[in-house]
């Protein structure tokens, strides 16, 4: 009788623990097709936010032009053309507005101009600095200085932690630009590499301690870009004046 009352338990608690386990089967099996329980890549407990940033030179296609190292001239005669450009590889896009899309690399490309309404933006290569990089012409002078912005741009990683009591990092990749600043002294022999700060320019610029003196009477710390583009056609203004 005894006997008879054991393996009956027995087999309840197995009957009990195959219900159990059979459940949690169903269950795990749902999970699966439940839209609300996605597969992927895990552990991830968030949603990325939409990337900020481009890769590219503008959000569309801008009018320009461009010069290829064999000589071709860009669009060619009759033609119309769209642009934009690759800052992280150096590729610049081409587009007929139709149908069609070509791209040229770094090594193809010598010169190229884009804009709209609102800038013009012209790059060049200059073998002083760099035979493969582009590099933003700001001031261009064949007797005084020459200005240029090399783009630099980097993709971000989202990086976002949830702790549960705190968090840390960004739910989204960004795309940053970086900028270097060079400056070309006249005979174009020579260039520098600068920071747009007060001091930095006038270490740049020890001969023009005179014209920065007047330039930045009432300035210090930081310079935008746009102060120092008019700086240096100042100080080319009054070389050649």
């Amino acid at each position: 009788m005894i006997a008879c009352l054991r393996n009956t338990g027995l087999l309840l608690v197995s009957l009990l623990c195959s219900i159990l386990i059979h459940g949690q089967q169903q269950e795990l099996t749902g999970i699966g097709s439940d839209p609300n329980h996605t597969s992927g890549y895990l552990p991830t407990f968030f949603k990325k936010d939409h990337v900020k940033g481009s890769p590219y030179l503008a959000d569309g296609w801008l009018r320009g032009n461009a010069e290829l190292a064999d000589g071709r001239k860009l669009p060619e005669p009759g033609k119309v053309g769209y642009f934009n450009f690759d800052k992280m590889n150096g590729r610049l896009y081409i587009t007929d507005g139709i149908s069609r899309i070509w791209n040229y690399p770094s090594d193809s490309v010598n010169s190229f101009t884009l804009g709209d309404s609102n800038a013009i933006l012209s790059f060049v290569k200059d073998a002083l600095i760099s035979r493969t990089r582009f590099l933003q012409v700001l001031v261009r002078s064949e007797t005084g200085y020459t200005v240029y912005r090399q783009w630099i741009t980097k993709l971000n990683r989202s990086n976002f932690n949830d702790a549960g009591y705190y968090t840390t990092g960004q739910r989204f990749d960004e795309y940053v630009d970086l900028f270097n600043y060079y400056i070309v002294y006249p005979g174009h022999r020579k260039f520098t590499r600068l920071e747009l700060k007060v001091r930095a320019i006038y270490k740049a610029l020890p001969v023009e301690k005179s014209r920065l003196d007047s330039f930045f009477s009432e300035k210090s710390g930081s310079v935008d870009l746009n102060t120092f583009v008019l700086l240096m056609q100042y100080i080319n203004e009054k070389r050649n004046g």
